[in-house]
This record gives C-alpha cells, structure tokens and sequence, in this order.
C-alpha cells in the first residue's frame, strides 16, 4: 500500500503549494523526457555496480581468511562482531565522522602534514565521488562479509580433504569448490548491499558534497522544494531500478532453493 501510494501521488499535480489528486501523467512524462534524470541514472547504476565490485573483490577474501586462517572459533566470532560493531551505532553518526577524519582538518590530513608527506591539507580525501565509493565500500561490506563466512563455514571438511586428495590446488579448491558452495551467501548479501546502497542519500550529500547525487538524494532534493509529485515519481523509478537489479542478481542463485 505504501508503494502504490507513492507511485500514485507521481499522477498527482500541483496547484501552487497544493496537492491536487488527479490522474495527470505529465510528471512522469517530464522525468522521463530529462536528460539530466537520465544521467543520474546512470551515475546511480554505475556507482552500484563499482561499489558492489569493491565489497565482493574485499569482502569475499576477508570472509574466507575468517573461516579458513582463523583457528580459534571465539577469535573468528569477535571479528565477525567487529565488523557489526559500526552498526550498533546511528547510520548518520558514521557518516558524520567521516568529516573530522577525513576533512581538511581531519586526522589523516593532520598526520600527513605533521610526517611531511603533504605541506598543506588535501581535500582529496573529503567532498567527491571518489571519497563517496569509498564510505560506501566501508559502510555495506559487513554483508558480504557476515553471509560469505557462514556460507564457507557450513562446507563440510570432507569435502574439501576429497579436492585437495584428488590433487587440486588451494585456489583451484576455493575457485571450482568453495566458491559455489558460498554461492547463496554472496548472492544474499549482494540483495542486502544492493538495497542499502540504492536508498542511500546520506553519504553522498554528507561524504560526496552533494555534488554527484543518486536517485535517492534526487528524491530528497525534490521533497525539501515541496515538488512532491515529482519526488514520488523519481521514488518510483528507483523501485523499478532497484526490483531490476535484485532480478538481475536473482539469476545467478535462486535463494528460495536455500529455504
């Protein structure tokens, strides 16, 4: 109900600072005739599908050392609950601590000017896309991290001694064994990032400086100018891209065979 209410206030219009309930399409005709909502389609799906790359290229490496390089298995749990540790704390208070370590007066620029490898503090590390990838890499690997670690630990050790008995390598292992077997956790925690990552409008607006917005902070943009017919219908274009996405991702394991 929720989603087909604002799917349906994009139909409405507005008279003045008044929402009039009518069945007019010109909202959706505007946003979807706009070069520019277009382009940040775009920059939202390639943000997605970098970000996404980045916490499986590190997430998935870091959940096979826990399980496979970590011996102790309270030693593997208090990792595991370092990296839900961020979590216990406001989504807004981490990222509003970006700023005093990363600003112009922030720690690591204060540590570079003091060990002379800077003369003045660099912005570069603060108020662009590249800063925002960055805290969004940071803030979703845990779901790449937690899911792929349970998927690898539940692989009986068995199975692993028969590959390594038939004379494959570690890696070939991992590759042609492992990996399929954790198939349903990586896919699981690419729906939970993917999710996160899509509704997200914070990060880029505290982190990026608002100067590459997604299709969340496009919506956000719209609702503080009172243009609500207009946040409604960009609101709902990111639901399409979103269910596309998870479609997408649904392809490559079925999870409901996990059930």
């Amino acid at each position: 109900m929720p989603v087909a209410f604002v799917v349906t206030v994009g139909f409405w219009r507005l008279d003045g600072f008044e929402l009039v309930q009518d069945w007019d399409p010109s909202t959706y005709s505007q946003m979807l005739g706009d070069s520019t909502f277009w382009g940040i389609v775009a920059w939202t799906v390639r943000t997605w599908v970098t970000v996404l790359a980045l916490v499986l290229a590190i997430g998935i490496p870091a959940a096979y050392f826990i399980a496979r390089h970590v011996r102790s298995l309270s030693m593997q749990t208090a990792i595991l609950m370092l990296t839900v540790l961020p979590f216990w704390v406001s989504y807004v208070i981490r990222i509003i601590t970006w700023i005093p370590m990363f600003g112009n007066k922030g720690v690591l620029n204060g540590a570079l000017v003091k060990a002379g490898i800077l003369e003045d503090p660099s912005s570069a590390f603060l108020y662009n896309a590249t800063a925002m990838t960055i805290a969004l890499v940071s803030m979703y690997i845990v779901f790449i991290v937690g899911p792929v670690y349970f998927g690898l630990s539940r692989i009986d050790a068995d199975t692993l001694a028969a590959s390594r008995m038939s004379g494959a390598s570690p890696w070939t292992t991992f590759w042609k064994v492992e990996l399929p077997l954790a198939k349903p956790g990586i896919v699981a925690g690419s729906f939970f990032a993917t999710v996160f990552l899509l509704g997200d409008f914070a990060t880029e607006q505290i982190v990026g400086g608002a100067t590459n917005p997604m299709l969340a902070g496009l919506s956000l943009r719209y609702a503080e100018t009172l243009q609500w017919p207009m946040a409604a219908a960009v609101s709902a274009a990111l639901l399409a891209i979103a269910l596309v996405l998870i479609w997408l991702l649904s392809r490559v394991h079925d999870l409901r065979k996990e059930v």
